[in-house]
C-alpha cells in the first residue's frame, strides 16, 4: 500500500526538520519554506494533507488555503498557529481547513489528528466512489440480444475494454447507447473506479470549466472520475467553444491548465455517444474534425430495433418480467395479437419505447395474460418500413439460398462441378457462397 502524501508548509527549518523527523518513516513528505514555493509543488503533484503555518513571510497560511482549496480541493490541510492567533485559525476553518494544532504541537496529538483525517478523507473518497460505481444489480446491466453483430460487438467489448482509451458510440436514441459504455466500463480495468455520466448538452462554454474541472469550493466531475470512466452523452450537441476546451484537454494529455496558472492532471477511460451521423456534422462544420479523430480511436455503433427485430420479443420477455416483480404481479406473457404488433411496429423510440410501453401493460393489465387493450393506439396500425421489409425478405432469401446449396451439394454427393451446373452458376461463384455460408469442409 502507497504512502499517504503530505506536504509540510513553514517559513522555519527548524520546524520542518522535527516535522520530517516525526512524520517521514510513515507518510511521504514534500517540505516548503514559503508560501510561493508550496503552491508551485501543489500544481505538480496531489497531496493528501498539507499541514501550513499559518504565519509566514510573503503568503500567509490563509493564502496558501485558498490557493490549495482552489488547486486541489481534495486536499486536507491542517493549519499550525502560535499563541494569540485562535481568531485567525478558526477563520481557515471558515475558509475550509480540517484542523489547527497550536505551536509547539505535541508531538501524539499530532499524529492522531493526522490520522483521523487521512481516515476521514479516505472514507469521504470510498463515499464518492461507491455514489458513481456502477452496482451490477442495481443497475441490471443486461445488454439482451440474439442479433450476430450485436453479439460480435459484445464479444469484442471483452477483448478491447481494458485497451481502448477513447470510445465512440453511435446508435439512434433509446437504442442502449449508456447501456454498452456501462458494460465497457465493467469489463476494464477500471471496474473498481466511478463510473460518471455528463450530459454534453449542459456543458455550456462559460460552465465547461466549473462542471468538469471545478473550483475553490467544490470537486469537478472529472475529479470524482479520475481513474475511473467519464461517458459524454451526446457529444454531437456539444456547442462548438465548448469543443476546443475538450480538444485542449485532450490535445494536452488530459491535464487542465487554468487561467489561474493552475495544472491539473487526469487519468481517465473517455466514452462519447452520438445519435447523429458524425461525419455530416463535420463536414458541415458544426464538429471539430481534429477532436472527432481524439475521440473516435474504437467505434461501436448500435443497430435500431428495428433493424433487429430477433430481439424485441426476448427484450420485451425481460422488461415484462422486471416490471410485473416490481408490482407483485403475475403474467404467463403476451398474448399472440400483442407479440404480432409488437413484430410489425417500427419502435422509433427503440428500446427505451419498448421497456415504456410493457411498463404501462404490466400497470395497466389485470390478466393472466398481456393483451393489446391498453396499447398506445397508434402502435396497432403501424407499418414496417421499406427498410425492415428489404432486411426481412433478404433474410428469408439467404435461407432458401442456403437450404438450395445444401440440397444440391448432398444430391450430388458433394460435387462441386455437378452442383454448379444444376445450379445455373459457375463453381466460382458456388465456391463463394460456400464460403458465406460457411459450408465449405
Amino acid at each position: 500500500m502507497s504512502k499517504k502524501k503530505i506536504l509540510i508548509v513553514d517559513d522555519h527549518k527548524d520546524v520542518l526538520e522535527a516535522l520530517n523527523l516525526l512524520l517521514s518513516d510513515k507518510y511521504e513528505l514534500s517540505l516548503a519554506l514559503s508560501g510561493e514555493s508550496a503552491v508551485e509543488l501543489i500544481k505538480k503533484k496531489q497531496f493528501d494533507l498539507a499541514i501550513v503555518d499559518l504565519k509566514m513571510e510573503g503568503m500567509t497560511g490563509l493564502d496558501v488555503l485558498d490557493k490549495i482549496k482552489e488547486i486541489s480541493p481534495l486536499t486536507k490541510v491542517i493549519i499550525l498557529t502560535a499563541h494569540g492567533t485562535i481568531e485567525l485559525a478558526v477563520s481557515a476553518l471558515k475558509k475550509g481547513a480540517s484542523d489547527f494544532i497550536e505551536k509547539p504541537f505535541q508531538a501524539d496529538k499530532l499524529l492522531i489528528n493526522i490520522e483521523n483525517i487521512l481516515k476521514m478523507k479516505d472514507l469521504e473518497e470510498k463515499e464518492q466512489i461507491q455514489r458513481y460505481k456502477l452496482n451490477l444489480e442495481k443497475n441490471e446491466l443486461n445488454f439482451i440480444t440474439e442479433n450476430k453483430e450485436l453479439i460480435k460487438l459484445l464479444k469484442q467489448i471483452d477483448t478491447v475494454a481494458s485497451k481502448a482509451q477513447n470510445i465512440l458510440i453511435k446508435g439512434e436514441n433509446g437504442t442502449g447507447k449508456e447501456l454498452l459504455a456501462k458494460l465497457v466500463h465493467i469489463k476494464s480495468n477500471r471496474a473498481e473506479y466511478p463510473f460518471v455520466k455528463v450530459n454534453s448538452v449542459l456543458l455550456e462554454p462559460d460552465k465547461f470549466e466549473v462542471t468538469l474541472f471545478g473550483d475553490n469550493k467544490n470537486p469537478g466531475l472529472l475529479d470524482y472520475a479520475n481513474k475511473g470512466t467519464v461517458f459524454f452523452k451526446h457529444i454531437n450537441r456539444l456547442l462548438y467553444k465548448s469543443q476546443l476546451k475538450l480538444l485542449d484537454f485532450l490535445k494536452n494529455d488530459l491535464t487542465y491548465f487554468s487561467k489561474k496558472n493552475i495544472v491539473k492532471k487526469y487519468d481517465l477511460k473517455i466514452i462519447v455517444s452520438t445519435s447523429e451521423k458524425f461525419n455530416e456534422l463535420v463536414e458541415s462544420g458544426k464538429f471539430i474534425e481534429e477532436l472527432y479523430y481524439l475521440l473516435n480511436i474504437l467505434e461501436f455503433n448500435v443497430s435500431p430495433l428495428r433493424m433487429r427485430t430477433e430481439d424485441i420479443m426476448p427484450i420485451a420477455n425481460y422488461f415484462l418480467e422486471k416490471y410485473s416483480r416490481e408490482v407483485n404481479k403475475t403474467f404467463k406473457g403476451f398474448t399472440i395479437e400483442v407479440e404480432r404488433i409488437f413484430m410489425k411496429y417500427n419502435w422509433p423510440g427503440n428500446v427505451r419505447e419498448l421497456e415504456n410501453v410493457v411498463e404501462r401493460l404490466v400497470l395497466m393489465t389485470d390478466r393472466v395474460n398481456v393483451g393489446s387493450k391498453f396499447l398506445p393506439t397508434g402502435m396497432k396500425y403501424n407499418k414496417r418500413s421499406p427498410e425492415v421489409i428489404l432486411k426481412l425478405y433478404t433474410e428469408k432469401m439467404e435461407e432458401a439460398e442456403e437450404a438450395l446449396i445444401r440440397y444440391t451439394l448432398d444430391k450430388y454427393n458433394g460435387n462441386i462441378m455437378k452442383a454448379a451446373n444444376a445450379m445455373g452458376i459457375t463453381r466460382a461463384t458456388l465456391y463463394n457462397k460456400l464460403k458465406r455460408y460457411r459450408l465449405e469442409k
